[in-house]
């Protein structure tokens, strides 16, 4: 394998040993894997997971680009770390709790290679309760309108996308913990186009241990800031405001930086005061209460 591969990984890991050997044991299936390069930012690891990794790259030798990290980084600094490291035209993300079918990224890549109008390319999946099971909850996300992408994360687990997108749309943001992926997505499609595939791309785990799946998880809150980030104001679970107002809404944290929204988002100024006067105005005074239409009033002016 050449150190130039048309697909990466993005792969990030934190004490997930117990799912890495079966990780290691899918990926040669993958009927894509000969160009595949699994970008592996590996967290705090254990002897263990060490040597199953060094005896996966003996027999393996180029696939993955082994990146250890001390002392642990939060998801969002991996991720970016992947991003940058990768030598991929298009990049994919993979959790090693989360199982593949064999032909996903193979069918994904082809898509892109035949449609070059096309910039992101996501598709359905199972929700799975234990790993590596294979049986559960079928969701079809292929059944949702284009412009459904703009307003939730309808792409799945397993989008893949091309990275040169990034140089208009930004890469993660550091300072969220579960909804990083959630975020990247509404800005690749405010720059790219998006279509959503028929087919299985995989089995997402959700055995209630994950850091989106967790109880307590900071998911839902962290779904509000994306929310009122985007203008998705109809879409807000107002129970989540009080914590979402505590994060930088309106800028996007970069090691040590923070990158206005604005600088990613097309007249985004008059995108948000068009959503946001799409919303009625009543609702807001019967059921939250002046206080919070004002707040949010604010935060709108203050953007970027």
């Amino acid at each position: 394998m050449s150190g130039i591969s048309k697909v990466s990984t993005i792969t990030a890991c934190y004490h997930k040993g117990k799912y890495l050997p079966e990780f290691l044991k899918e990926l040669p299936h993958q009927t894509y894997f000969p160009d595949l390069e699994i970008v592996f930012d590996h967290n705090e690891p254990t002897t263990e997971e060490l040597s199953l990794i060094d005896t996966f790259q003996k027999n393996y030798p180029g696939h993955i680009h082994h990146i250890i990290t001390n002392p642990v980084q939060p998801l969002g600094v991996s991720w970016n770390r992947c991003l940058r490291e990768s030598s991929g035209e298009y990049l994919t993300i993979w959790n090693i709790d989360d199982l593949r079918s064999p032909p996903s990224i193979e069918i994904q890549a082809h898509f892109l290679d035949d449609n070059p109008t096309i910039d992101i390319v996501g598709g359905n999946f199972y929700i799975v309760p234990s790993f590596p099971s294979k049986l559960g909850t079928f969701i079809d996300e292929a059944r949702y309108p284009v412009e459904e992408m703009t307003k939730s994360m309808k792409l799945g687990p397993f989008f893949m996308f091309r990275k040169k997108l990034c140089e208009k749309a930004g890469y993660f943001d550091e300072q969220f913990r579960c909804a990083n992926d959630f975020d990247l997505a509404m800005r690749l499609v405010h720059h790219g186009n998006a279509h959503i595939l028929k087919d299985n791309l995989g089995y997402f785990l959700n055995e209630g241990a994950g850091a989106s799946t967790k109880k307590g998880s900071l998911c839902p809150v962290e779904k509000t800031v994306i929310e009122l980030r985007y203008g998705i104001y109809d879409r807000i679970d107002y129970q989540f405001l009080p914590k979402a107002l505590k994060y930088n809404i309106y800028n996007i944290r970069a090691g040590d930086d923070w990158i206005p929204v604005s600088d990613y988002i097309p007249d985004y100024e008059n995108l948000l005061e068009t959503n946001f006067e799409k919303v009625s105005t009543r609702r807001f005074f019967m059921q939250f209460g002046t206080d919070i239409y004002r707040k949010l009033r604010e935060l709108l002016k203050k953007n970027g």
